[in-house]
């Protein structure tokens, strides 16, 4: 690197992060990537000498300084999305992004004895610890996001298909102490991400509905007569999806359609509410009507096995001292986020989710994401608390290949036909008739 960047002197008020932030900034904003990310190796892996004395100053001052690895976490996690922010906005330097992860992933193999300080020896240790930290699989699952490496293919693992599932961005790829920048960057990501797929459902939908109703051409043309429409030939639209054309159809009938010869899910789940709201009831007596409601869209001989018992004591054991109180909205959130506990996952702590496998594996993925969706649509609150338990499955499974886990990918596939459909901007009421 030719680049000598002059350093500005901070009063003493300014902490030694915030020196290290505004170096790192600076030098982004002006250096190639490949200089950017030799300054990176030389400063936080020590493999040499770093051209600014007072900036590895400030790095030796934070590490003798810091009593909690996390802490360190939280630093490092900062630098790192400085550089990541600003190449993101280049595509002809996204590739920079995954090579930073991958510097950063030499480190976990490091041996730490080799630091020739015990300073150096500690920051080893630290960036050691970052390397298994949540925020480096965050950050790793952001270079995949950036870099998704073509289409889906089943050797591939699931992280490569999070570009296809808006609602899982913010919960996969946004922590808490990230900057309101990377927040923004996230969000414009998704709400770009989810108009794209509207539209594009809308499209195939609509050239589906056309092809259906229009007068089918003979298959087969008598010799030297030429075709009615010949040079006029239409493609079809592209499945935007991973689901089967007919998986698709039948899947999305299934979520915006009737499912009970008279009412779709929004109606069941609007009678529901009506009933609820028609007199006033305890706690007790709502869960025993939410059970029911449940219920009613299983197949009724998985139901009777064990399901809708388990279901029924998990509802029953859920905040038994509120069983006479009056029912209210503060309970129905509570209920709705403990029944999707109960259905999904509950956290990363308890990542156990068979009842969830169970129920795809009896009833299907279409008939497993409708019975969730009957929970978010009579509590729309809700909606955020099931994307973070997908999101909590898509994390559990991001190293697994797609081929592998098939029964996932199509329940995250389904999941973006029932937002578009049930939340989207288009109408889907004609797909009855397909």
């Amino acid at each position: 690197m030719n680049t000598q960047l002059p350093y500005h002197h901070h009063s003493r008020s300014v902490s030694n992060e915030q020196r290290v932030y505004d170096h790192l900034l600076t030098c982004v904003r002006s250096e190639s990537p490949q200089d950017v990310l030799y300054r990176f190796q030389s400063l936080f892996l020590g493999t040499s000498g770093y051209q600014e004395p007072e900036i590895r100053q400030a790095i030796n001052a934070i590490v003798k300084s810091t009593t909690k690895q996390d802490e360190f976490c939280l630093f490092l996690n900062r630098c790192c999305y400085i550089l990541v922010n600003r190449w993101q906005t280049q595509f002809d330097c996204r590739y920079a992004i995954s090579q930073l992860i991958d510097l950063l992933g030499q480190a976990s193999g490091m041996p730490a004895s080799l630091g020739r300080t015990q300073t150096k020896t500690r920051l080893r240790l630290l960036v050691k610890h970052f390397t298994k930290s949540q925020h480096f699989q965050r950050l790793r699952r952001f270079a995949d996001f950036m870099n998704p490496g073509g289409a889906a293919s089943g050797q591939q693992p699931l992280v490569t298909l999070l570009q296809r599932y808006p609602y899982l961005y913010k919960h996969c790829l946004v922590s808490q102490g990230d900057t309101q920048e990377h927040q923004q960057v996230i969000h414009q990501a998704q709400v770009q991400a989810q108009q794209k797929f509207e539209v594009d459902l809308s499209l195939y939908m609509t050239d589906l509905l056309k092809r259906q109703t229009r007068d089918p051409q003979p298959l087969i043309q008598t010799v030297g007569q030429p075709h009615p429409q010949q040079g006029k030939i239409i493609q079809p639209v592209h499945n935007p999806t991973l689901l089967s054309d007919s998986d698709l159809r039948s899947s999305l009938k299934h979520f915006v359609g009737k499912v009970d010869a008279r009412n779709t899910h929004q109606d069941l789940a609007k009678q529901f509410l009506m009933q609820q709201h028609a007199a006033t009831s305890t706690y007790k007596h709502f869960k025993n009507d939410f059970y029911e409601y449940l219920v009613s869209s299983i197949d009724t001989k998985f139901g009777q096995c064990r399901f809708n018992n388990q279901l029924y004591q998990s509802l029953q054991n859920m905040f038994p001292e509120s069983n006479d109180r009056t029912m209210n909205d503060f309970l129905m959130v509570r209920t709705c986020q403990q029944v999707l506990n109960f259905l999904v996952i509950e956290s990363r702590q308890k990542p156990k989710h068979w009842i969830f496998m169970d129920l795809i594996n009896n009833v299907g993925s279409t008939s497993t994401v409708s019975l969730v969706l009957k929970v978010v649509l009579i509590c729309k609150k809700i909606k955020p608390y099931l994307e973070k338990r997908f999101a909590l499955l898509f994390n559990h499974y991001e190293s697994q290949k797609q081929a592998s886990v098939q029964w996932l990918v199509h329940c995250f596939e389904k999941l973006n036909l029932a937002w578009c459909g049930l939340f989207g901007k288009f109408d889907y009421s004609y797909v009855s008739v397909l």
